[in-house]
């Protein structure tokens, strides 16, 4: 590991996605932030890293759904970031360090926790000038139980902070505070009962084509419990995995500078159902940019289902 990036991470056992590879020859840098200190219904977050890194070594690394093959992911495990529990700002901070080493090497962060409370200093970090987040909640308060740097203030972060454009997708459970700010500020918002209209896939286009550098950040609570129980704080009507590989492959052109999986709450599902999920939309997401330069470069489609949504 470069030394300077290894003042703020630590390598651990097992590795995601269970390939031996080395910084230079990688794309991407994998890193946990198991954090947990501002969950306001279920902790345990904190354990996410390392249930995505144990439930990938029993699986395959074939992605049907992109027509590509995982075993030469060019991705690698960094290891957790040095975090300082109960202190978010000294996490934040050391997490910025980390992610700015990352982008300096030419490679894009992927991002595991923990909390959502890191995601928009992941992408201000990276570059980035729009985001994307598929959450059940807006993440748009000021403060939360008084914390303004709780999980439940993510998106309001990044927007405050210099956060320039928004779209959040599966969004279900606000406040009307939170309603109020994003319609001030323009994020747009849509429901997982939107998700099959046209104006969905427009919207979202558009948006992809008008972003310079995309950070995209998807909170495990986006799906429908059915899919994901493992998440500290659950909402019935969620999105499903189909709607997500859908998404992947309708922003695989973007110029994409990072990306994260964040509060996946593994002790709340011992099945590892969520832990896999999770595991698998890292898998896919590199797909989905691999199968594009391959498609680029004239080769075989992917085996998409996108029918009413081309």
């Amino acid at each position: 590991m470069d030394d300077e990036l290894s003042m703020y991470l630590s390598r651990v056992g097992l590795t995601f996605p269970g390939l031996e590879t080395t910084i230079d020859s990688s794309d991407y840098v994998f890193f946990g932030v198991p954090f947990d200190s501002s969950s306001s219904a279920f902790p345990g977050s904190r354990y996410g890293p390392k249930a995505i890194r144990d439930v990938i070594q029993g699986m395959e690394l074939w992605s049907e759904y992109f027509g590509v093959d995982l075993e030469e992911m060019r991705v690698y495990d960094a290891g957790d970031l040095a975090v300082s529990h109960g202190d978010a700002v000294a996490t934040a901070n050391m997490l910025k360090r980390a992610v700015q080493k990352i982008t300096s090497l030419g490679k894009i962060p992927i991002m595991i926790g923990g909390e959502h409370t890191f995601t928009p200093f992941a992408a201000l970090a990276a570059g980035a000038d729009s985001l994307i987040v598929l959450d059940a909640h807006a993440d748009c308060r000021k403060d939360y139980l008084g914390n303004p740097l709780s999980h439940a203030c993510a998106t309001r972060i990044w927007v405050d902070s210099g956060g320039k454009r928004t779209f959040q997708i599966g969004i279900r459970a606000t406040s009307r505070e939170e309603r109020d700010y994003c319609k001030e500020k323009g994020i747009i918002q849509f429901s997982p009962f939107q998700l099959q209209s046209d104006s969905f896939m427009k919207s979202l286009t558009d948006f992809v084509r008008k972003s310079r550098s995309l950070y995209l950040s998807i909170d495990m609570d986006a799906f429908d419990p059915s899919y994901a129980p493992g998440v500290g704080t659950p909402e019935p009507f969620g999105i499903s995995p189909i709607d997500v590989l859908r998404i992947f492959e309708a922003i695989s052109g973007a110029n994409l500078v990072g990306f994260d999986v964040m509060e996946l709450c593994p002790l709340r599902d011992p099945s590892y159902s969520s832990s896999a999920l999770a595991a698998k939309l890292v898998m896919e997401l590199y797909a989905s940019k691999k199968a594009r330069l391959t498609r680029s470069g004239g080769g075989v489609r992917s085996h998409r289902a996108l029918s009413h949504w081309q």
